[in-house]
């Protein structure tokens, strides 16, 4: 029995497993590998981000998906093709195992790439897992939390401004639920007014939807600026604060909340594989091989497959979209060519032409083209619910996803966080000339380490009256102060230039100076030296 291992958990890697397994059981050892023991149906995170579904109803247990299927929760580490085995990490302990392979199966979709842009990494959420829009979701209403009782209205102001990078399919149903859900949940917030809120989408091209025809962008672009959606087109992202998004026409929009649905790469797994790769994704032949293998295939966002059929119309060589839709469709071929080349009979070459292509836009509207066929509105967006309804892989899913669209008609949108989002305990942030880091009498939240620009820190509420400042230049730091002794304030400290900074967050530097002996002693003849001449008055 022959052993095929499949690397990934999405759409074309349980589809085919599926497949597989119902066509050929007896004749395959079919194991999945996943980091994840669940399915995630991504084209739902908007609607879970918003609140609009349940978190669960976005995701179904692979286990449960692939009955009768091996399924293995697991890192994947290495390929080792000449030997034919993968090297996986698994348990609390990561503990390796290599597992051999009669055939090699990789369906990895991609990752996203945020060092596109300066800051993007640092200060933008994503939305491709269900922690992305866990995330999203807690942030906003958090910014909708502090925005009701803050009595500084520049924050007030960046709290209630919305951004969204990206204006394809993802950027466009992010914008779209995220409006909608903070129009459902304002009323909640008696000191927040919607003429307050500021919803913004940012895209490089000339219109909204470049994948589609130039009227229903323009249609995007209406509907979208009657629901008070402000569009930036032709609008190129040059940098990301943690305060702000800077244009390329000189445009910047203040902002603590900037959703990211651009720039996407392949694992690291596969960058560093010795297959041929062509932007960035694995090569295949029209049989979905990867070139120069006959027992090693890729599938999905992760490989760039030829399409026969468009190639026989278009008379060039075109290659497969990235999209779910294509991902099924390529792994019902795959599973074929798999039983095909065991019987040692002719592969197949992978044809398909799209059924069309879909996008909500908030507000129960929606917008596509369905066998050519233009739809727009109510009608477009109910298409767009029924069409990934169908998609959804298990039947108790789509049960409970068309249960919760229908209580969405009667019961208003809930506004409960489950968790304050928090960033990452050790991260980069960037900060512009002029941006304030910490005003003086508020709490620091964080360790700072200089690594390139500067900052001034200034002290005005002294027992003496007089002003006191300091100048914090790369591989300076600040914030140990208030950490360390239990100081109630910091000063105000600005960046005097474009500043980097390493930020450790407090609990997490508390513990290290705790646990390194040499940092504590260095803070302990650092702190009195440097500050002998502050003399606070809320200190004193």
């Amino acid at each position: 029995m022959k052993k095929i291992l499949i690397l990934g958990g999405g759409f074309g890697g349980v589809f085919l497993a599926k497949k597989l397994y119902r066509a050929s059981r007896k004749n395959f050892d079919i194991e999945l590998i996943s980091d994840n023991n669940y399915f995630v149906f991504q084209p739902l995170l908007p609607e879970v981000a918003s609140g609009a579904i349940n978190a669960e109803d976005a995701v179904s247990p692979l286990r449960k998906l692939l009955k009768g299927v091996k399924f293995r929760n697991a890192e994947i580490k290495d390929i080792n093709l000449k030997n034919r085995k993968v090297l996986v990490l698994q348990g609390f302990r990561k503990r390796s195992h290599w597992i051999h392979f009669d055939h090699l199966v990789i369906a990895l979709g991609q990752e996203s790439n945020l060092d596109i842009v300066k800051g993007l990494r640092e200060h933008a959420f994503t939305i491709r897992n269900l922690k992305d829009a866990y995330n999203i979701r807690n942030h906003i209403l958090s910014c909708l939390e502090l925005a009701d009782v803050t009595k500084d209205q520049l924050l007030k102001k960046r709290l209630l401004n919305f951004v969204v990078i990206g204006g394809g399919f993802s950027g466009v149903e992010t914008i779209g639920e995220i409006k909608e859900m903070v129009d459902r949940v304002i009323n909640y917030y008696p000191n927040i007014h919607s003429e307050e809120l500021q919803f913004h989408i940012v895209e490089y091209a000339n219109r909204l939807l470049p994948e589609l025809d130039e009227t229903l962008g323009k249609y995007t672009k209406k509907v979208f600026l009657e629901n008070k959606i402000i569009v930036h087109c032709e609008s190129a992202l040059l940098e990301v604060t943690g305060t702000g998004v800077y244009l390329d026409n000189e445009k910047i929009i203040n902002t603590n909340t900037i959703i990211s649905t651009i720039g996407s790469t392949v694992s690291k797994l596969i960058s560093q594989s010795k297959f041929k790769l062509n932007k960035g994704k694995i090569i295949t032949n029209e049989n979905l091989q990867v070139s120069g293998y006959k027992n090693i295939w890729a599938l999905g966002d992760c490989a760039l497959v030829p399409n026969k059929k468009e190639n026989e119309e278009k008379k060039i060589k075109t290659y497969a979209p990235p999209t779910a839709q294509f991902a099924v469709r390529q792994s019902l071929f795959l599973a074929e060519n798999l039983i095909l080349l065991e019987s040692q009979k002719k592969l197949k070459s992978f044809k398909y032409q799209s059924k069309g292509s879909l996008a909500s836009l908030g507000s129960r509207k929606g917008i596509g083209k369905i066998y050519g066929i233009t739809v727009r509105g109510l009608f477009a967006w109910i298409i767009w619910r029924a069409f990934y309804l169908s998609f959804l892989p298990s039947f108790s899913t789509k049960i409970r996803v068309l249960l919760g669209w229908m209580l969405e008609f009667i019961i208003p949108r809930n506004a409960v966080m489950t968790d304050t989002y928090k960033r990452n305990n050790i991260s980069y942030q960037y900060y512009k000339k002029g941006d304030i880091v910490f005003e003086e009498g508020m709490i620091a939240d964080g360790f700072y380490i200089v690594k390139e620009g500067s900052f001034k820190n200034t002290y005005k509420k002294t027992v003496d009256g007089k002003i006191y400042t300091k100048i914090y230049k790369p591989e300076d730091h600040f914030g140990s102060r208030v950490i360390l002794l239990g100081k109630r304030r910091t000063g105000t400290i600005v960046a005097t230039q474009d500043s980097k900074v390493l930020k450790i967050d407090k609990n997490s530097f508390i513990l290290i100076n705790q646990n390194f002996p040499i940092l504590n002693e260095y803070f302990s003849k650092y702190l009195p030296k440097e500050f002998i001449d502050l003399d606070l008055k809320i200190e004193k």
